[in-house]
Formats: structure tokens, C-alpha cells, sequence
């Protein structure tokens, strides 16, 4: 079994990007893979199940997307190493105080999915930050069209999710 977990790095990083409405969303797809550091003895506290649920139930029925119609999409499966990428970027978010994608020293979701093990072919990325259930955030991202077509992608076929502080990552990725 694969060790996942390592020391947290970039706790000092200053913000480059940061985002309206407490939302912000990521698909595009990094085949970089720096070294990234993830701490998980100190998960966050999120209910998985929960959230999964929330995503499942609504990819499984099909919904607007704003103005698109989303037909209904296979239900995802969650995923440890996807979950640890979560885990890096809402410690990184919640230590520099900002929503980010892409940290100060250029690593994108891409970079933190490859950094984890994980070989993927799709990846795609939801941020939040002020929610305080997983209810709230998922309203949240099913509400704004872009983060919604994340969550309805076909393309993706797992998912994983962190929360630290009021920052949450979502973390979407097919092998």
C-alpha cells in the first residue's frame, strides 16, 4: 500500500488568484506533477458519505445547469487520493486566507491529483469557502453553471473532498 501520507508544505505562499461568491471552479487539465506534501492524520472533518451522496443523487437524476440541461450521469466513487489533493489545497487556501486553484509556486489540481499516485485522463477541481455543511456547499456549487457541470461531467469518475477551516475542495478525476 502506498504511503499518502507527507509533511504539509506551502503554509507561507502568498495568493496569486482568488475568487467571487465564495465559489470557484477548475477543469483544466495539468499533466505536471511536482512533489507536493500531504498531511491526512489531520483529515478534515467533512462527511463524506454525505457529500457523495448529495452529488450522486443529483448526477443519478439529471439537472439544470443554469441555462443547460445536464442528462443523468453515472454516480461517482470516492476516492483516498483524490480526497488527499482535497486535503493539500484546503490547508494551502485556509493558511494563505484565499481561494486559489493554482498555488503561488504554479501547482495545479493536476499537479496535486499526479503528486498523489493517481493517473488520470480527466481531472477538474470546485473551491468554496464560507459554508459551514456540506449541504450548504453543495447548494452552493449546484447553483453557479460551472461548478454544476463539474459535478454532472460524465467524464469524471471519481471524486474526493476536503474542508479546513471555511475552505472546501472538491476534487473530480477519471484514470
Amino acid at each position: 500500500m502506498k504511503s499518502i501520507v507527507f509533511p504539509l508544505m506551502c503554509i507561507a505562499l502568498c495568493c496569486t488568484l482568488s475568487c467571487k461568491k465564495g465559489t470557484d471552479d477548475n477543469n483544466t487539465p495539468d499533466a505536471t506533477s511536482p512533489t507536493l506534501k500531504i498531511e491526512l492524520s489531520t483529515a478534515t472533518n467533512i462527511s463524506n458519505e454525505v457529500l457523495l451522496k448529495l452529488v450522486n443523487d443529483t448526477r443519478l437524476a439529471g439537472c439544470n445547469c443554469g441555462s443547460t440541461k445536464m442528462s443523468p450521469v453515472a454516480a461517482l466513487t470516492w476516492n483516498a487520493s483524490l480526497a488527499s489533493a482535497a486535503i493539500y489545497q484546503s490547508k494551502y487556501m485556509a493558511s494563505i486566507k484565499s481561494m486559489v486553484h493554482t498555488s503561488a509556486n504554479g501547482e495545479t489540481v493536476g499537479a496535486r491529483v499526479s503528486a498523489t499516485g493517481y493517473s488520470w485522463t480527466a481531472v477538474g477541481e470546485n473551491i468554496a469557502s464560507g459554508q459551514t455543511t456540506e449541504a450548504q456547499v453543495f447548494n452552493d456549487w449546484i447553483a453557479s453553471e460551472s461548478h454544476c457541470k463539474n459535478i454532472m461531467s460524465a467524464s469524471f469518475k471519481e471524486m474526493g473532498a476536503a474542508k479546513t477551516d471555511l475552505y472546501w475542495v472538491q476534487v473530480f478525476a477519471a484514470k
